[in-house]
């Protein structure tokens, strides 16, 4: 039997320069929606939602990988402080930063990935 697909996409936040990337298996509309409404998403409720960047139908046993891609890419492109998304969805109380434990080391944390592109 053949997996259904889920949509993984890019939204541009109201917030300049934010930016979240995420993976739904569900009807990609709904969860648009959900983001435009401010909740299901702690990023996307704390900086708006601008629009949707970019959207794209993949595999879904891939979903978490490439969740995690995209996220390395647009952290490289904008700032690791700046984008949220995949293993990277910490939204701590009044502040945008990432824990180290969280933060890849590529941006000065601790944690040790393998996900991204170069």
């Amino acid at each position: 039997m053949e997996r259904p697909p889920c949509t993984l996409y890019v939204i541009r936040c109201k917030t300049p320069g934010k930016w979240y990337v995420g993976t739904t298996y569900r009807q990609k509309q709904k969860r648009f929606d959900e983001h435009r409404a401010g909740y299901g998403c702690q990023w996307t409720a704390r900086h708006g939602f601008g629009g949707v960047h970019k959207s794209m139908t993949i595999p879904m046993h891939k979903g978490s990988e490439y969740e995690n891609d995209l996220w390395m890419h647009y952290a490289r492109l904008y700032g690791p402080e700046n984008v949220r998304g995949g293993d990277v969805t910490v939204c701590a109380r009044g502040t945008d930063a990432i824990p180290d434990w969280l933060l890849p080391e590529e941006f000065g944390g601790t944690r040790i990935v393998d996900w991204g592109w170069r």
